[in-house]
């Protein structure tokens, strides 16, 4: 069994949605577990449902880390879902796509259904009120967007991430759990990026045979040189 559940951290969650006048990105990343970029991961784990669905999903994120450790095992649950309240400028209501990665050991995965309250997304939400709902960031007027670059060295997706990082833990003690509306999904496994030299041989543009390509051709090349030049002292 799985001890109630934990606050929702933000350095354990990863949350995309838009603003009334900038569109969807990334609005806080996790630090636990990270990866280089998440909106493949994203996409894989929630492209698929419909906002407006109410789908609750959970399962295993795996991470194929290099070196001795090997892979790891990260349970998590997910939704996609429309905010209750806030809308866009043109009147449309804003989406969120919400992954959150409790800190529970990956023998615990099946004991979260009936663990996480199933309103768990709108508890975090209610809980970035005061960081993403400010006029900060959701809010923020679309003439300070247009002026941005001019008055700040950081771009205004990093403020306001920043901002959302700030959010304090999000409470779940007394939600109500309902494990029916869960799916149980795959484990989905992730490999980390090539390291910056192997990328660079690639670049580069080895062969299949591991070979660099225009070798050959440049030692050709060189044998016609000496040979011309031979024939000219000749």
């Amino acid at each position: 069994m799985l001890a109630p559940a934990p606050p929702v951290e933000t350095s354990r969650l990863l949350w995309r949605t838009r603003g009334e006048h900038w569109d969807y990105e990334f609005i806080c990343v996790p630090e636990v577990p990270a990866l280089p970029a998440w909106l493949t991961t994203l996409e894989a784990l929630l492209g698929d449902v419909e906002a407006s669905a109410g789908e609750l999903r959970y399962g295993l994120l795996e991470i194929d880390e290099r070196g001795p450790r090997g892979p790891r095992l990260f349970p998590y649950v997910a939704t996609r879902f429309l905010d209750p309240a806030r809308k866009d400028w043109t009147g449309r209501q804003v989406q969120h796509f919400a992954v959150w990665f409790p800190p529970i050991p990956e023998e615990a995965v099946e004991a979260l259904p009936g663990a996480i309250p199933a309103d768990w997304h709108l508890r975090a939400l209610a809980g970035l009120a005061a960081t993403y709902g400010s006029g900060e960031v959701f809010g923020l007027p679309e003439a300070t967007i247009r002026a941005w670059r001019r008055h700040h060295r950081e771009s205004r997706a990093e403020r306001a991430m920043a901002i959302v990082k700030r959010t304090p833990p999000v409470a779940l003690l007394e939600g109500e759990a309902a494990p029916s509306r869960w799916k149980r999904m795959p484990t989905l496994k992730k490999k980390p990026p090539e390291p910056p030299d192997v990328v660079s041989l690639q670049a580069v543009g080895a062969s299949d045979s591991g070979k660099r390509p225009g070798l050959g051709c440049f030692a050709a090349f060189l044998l016609v040189i000496v040979a011309v030049g031979r024939l000219m002292i000749g």
